[in-house]
């Protein structure tokens, strides 16, 4: 069974305005021949209006490159008072999508800058939707090992919710100060019976994962984000793959960061890279492409 742990079902409507142009600013300078292909309205208030992934386009393409399951993470930008869609409203339009497959798990978000009312959002959150994990996203502007932020990771951990976070770069109106694995130790040995998946190897931090991990042994990674060597590097992606799974094989996750790389790398092609090469032996493939989060999930 393939699972990817990291799987995005946007809707353009919660994403940061401000985030979303610098993301897509260097296709404003792309060739004009090529402009008429693709329009993003990048000269417009509302830029890029066409940026919605729907439930049935994910399963489509989950068809197509052979992952049986896929984790849907929300993520809560709320805060930054620059979206559209609120996080409840957001959530519950993307459990209420995602309840008629079986194939999609969703997960919920809360940043905890919302302080107390942020803890109620949870318990609201969990009561009515039921989730196995909590997505959190530290550029929003937080500091995880921050005291004021210790009765969430309390609540997170009797809640019983896997926690997946965001680590490495960020573009303004967030800030990737905040997204160093290492913030997370504190936490993670506060915490030993939670799950804290850190994402993207690390991202740019990749040099701080290990240690992390071998001083928390209840801190795992996904591989999401690797294709960022791609396809220019794969002797990167197989070196990394073999660094981390040779010396923590039942703690990394597959991840795709769907749909942020189909147009450059698809998750089909990404998965056949994986399974390529000699970077690890079948049963550590197995493992980190499904293996390992089905035990997290507890499927």
């Amino acid at each position: 069974m393939i699972i990817d742990a990291h799987v995005h079902l946007w809707n353009r409507r919660m994403l940061p305005n401000e985030a979303v142009k610098r993301y897509l600013e260097p296709l404003n300078n792309m060739d004009e021949n090529l402009k008429q292909f693709f329009d993003f309205d990048l000269d417009k208030d509302f830029a890029f209006g066409d940026f919605s992934i729907s439930a049935e386009q994910l399963l489509e393409e989950m068809s197509v490159s052979g992952v049986d399951k896929a984790v849907i993470l929300a993520t809560d930008f709320e805060l930054l008072n620059d979206s559209d869609l609120g996080n409840e409203d957001y959530t519950e339009m993307l459990f209420e999508e995602c309840s008629a497959y079986d194939e999609l798990i969703p997960f919920i978000s809360v940043d905890p800058n919302r302080g107390e009312e942020g803890l109620r959002m949870v318990e609201r959150m969990v009561k009515r939707y039921a989730p196995t994990g909590i997505k959190v996203y530290p550029a929003t502007g937080f500091y995880p090992d921050e005291e004021c932020h210790r009765a969430y990771w309390d609540l997170i951990d009797d809640l019983g919710l896997v926690v997946l976070t965001h680590a490495g770069m960020a573009l303004a109106p967030l800030d990737e100060k905040y997204c160093r694995p290492c913030f997370f130790k504190d936490v993670a040995d506060g915490h030993p019976d939670m799950k804290i998946i850190i994402a993207h190897l690390g991202g740019k931090f990749y040099d701080e994962l290990r240690p992390l991990m071998r001083e928390c042994p209840n801190v795992y990674t996904d591989c999401s984000a690797l294709q960022g060597w791609l396809p220019s590097n794969p002797d990167m992606v197989h070196s990394r793959l073999q660094d981390v799974c040779g010396e923590f094989p039942d703690r990394v996750v597959f991840g795709s960061d769907f749909p942020n790389y189909e147009i450059r790398f698809s998750t089909l092609q990404f998965l056949n890279l994986i399974r390529s090469g000699g970077w690890g032996d079948a049963t550590v493939k197995e493992r980190l492409l499904g293996g390992n989060m089905a035990r997290i999930l507890q499927i």
